[in-house]
């Protein structure tokens, strides 16, 4: 009878648990203005059918009279007045599957002052639940006699493409003599290849130095995207069976990022892009992201002004980095285990090949506020993307006066 009864625990504890989930709603806060509509994104994950859970929005303590109450497969009718005929469940993205897919987004239409605040976004099932708050500011627009605020919208819209292109022309002025006004180079444009035509370069790099500012990275599950699968102590990371992509490219929308966040110093970290007996990974990206800029982007987005820096290999297109325009490499052999070395004080990211001890490419930039390491794995590969523990230095009697990133001189 003793033998049942634990049986019968274990099998609802077991239950229990494949039925968590966790509500993730964005970290920053959502700006919109008086008289827009607003989506203020929520879903949970791992992603599920929401359909049959129970999902309420709510405001500050009111948990009993909620801005939406959905339940039983349908918005019921217990609601605050004043958002009464203002809200609706939506789409956080235009990828998403929606309810099917976890996606439990609520749209507010009509903005006042007075919905400016936390909302909180509550899901609950059988055996499970969570909730998470999201933090809606409203701006408001201006009624100034200004010429550019007019009922008239044909007038509006004409002042404001005057404006656009008045900018536009300045701009372009601007960055047509960037030279002539700073003296140098863009910050962002600079870059250094380990086998740049005419120059020496140190081949052979000393990985021991680089593994003194070895660090510990792990996957900050919370930031990356719901269709990445992150795996053996959140140090591995491939796609999800159930990701379909949404183009014939790289998908770049499959980003990871780093649970780690870095405003100064040197900071390095290993990844292997080969299990033992296979082929090294054909496509994949690594790099770093400025913190905040954990969103999905397509390919124009991801560019140094935009914060992000990043090696990428997309399989037979070879290898590039995404300088604007992007910089194609010849990189042989393929790497198998890539290094990256941060140096935030003088703004550069550098990539080493560790098998190889070479030196692949430095890329220089100006780093401000905090940035994280940055992780795609690609589909299509038998290997997953795997965050390594470095090994401790062997220490020297002798200290190695090779440069540690392998700086080229003239010929």
């Amino acid at each position: 009878m003793l033998s049942i009864i634990i049986i019968a625990l274990l099998v609802h504890l077991l239950i229990e648990a494949s039925v968590s989930f966790t509500v993730v709603v964005p970290r920053d806060q959502i700006v919109a203005h008086v008289g827009s509509t607003v989506t203020l994104p929520c879903w949970i994950t791992p992603p599920e059918n929401a359909e049959a859970l129970e999902i309420r929005w709510y405001r500050h303590d009111q948990f009993s009279n909620p801005v939406l109450f959905y339940q039983h497969g349908k918005i019921q009718d217990l609601q605050e007045e004043s958002y009464r005929n203002r809200t609706s469940l939506t789409l956080r993205s235009d990828q998403s599957g929606g309810l099917k897919d976890g996606d439990v987004s609520l749209q507010l239409e009509k903005l006042t002052v007075q919905d400016e605040g936390s909302f909180h976004c509550y899901v609950s099932g059988d055996t499970a639940y969570d909730s998470s708050k999201v933090v809606l500011k409203i701006t408001e627009l201006s009624s100034s006699s200004d010429p550019l605020v007019s009922s008239d919208p044909w007038k509006t819209a004409f002042f404001t493409l005057l404006i656009f292109a008045l900018l536009g022309l300045v701009g372009l002025i601007l960055y047509k003599y960037r030279h002539k006004l700073t003296g140098k180079k863009p910050a962002n444009q600079n870059y250094e290849l380990g086998a740049m035509k005419n120059r020496k370069v140190v081949e052979d790099i000393n990985i021991e130095e680089l593994r003194k500012h070895a660090v510990q990275i792990t996957i900050d599950h919370e930031c990356s995207h719901p269709d990445v699968m992150i795996i053996k102590n959140y140090k591995s990371v491939r796609e999800a069976p159930r990701y379909k992509p949404t183009g014939e490219g790289f998908p770049y929308e499959l980003c990871a990022f780093g649970a780690q966040r870095f405003t100064s110093g040197r900071h390095y970290w290993e990844v292997s892009l080969a299990r033992e007996n296979t082929d090294p990974k054909n496509y994949w990206l690594i790099g770093v992201a400025k913190d905040g800029h954990f969103t999905d982007k397509d390919r124009s987005a991801l560019t140094p002004s935009n914060g992000y820096w990043f090696l990428c290999s997309d399989g037979p297109k070879g290898f590039y980095i995404n300088t604007d325009p992007p910089v194609k490499l010849s990189l042989t052999p393929r790497p198998e285990q890539l290094g990256v070395l941060l140096d935030y004080d003088d703004g550069q990211l550098s990539f080493y090949n560790v098998k190889e001890k070479k030196h692949l490419l430095t890329m220089s930039t100006r780093f401000t506020g905090s940035v994280a390491p940055l992780f795609n794995p690609g589909v299509g590969d038998q290997s997953s993307l795997t965050i390594l523990d470095c090994p401790k230095p062997v220490e020297s009697p002798v200290e190695s006066n090779q440069p540690l990133l392998g700086n080229s001189s003239d010929a």
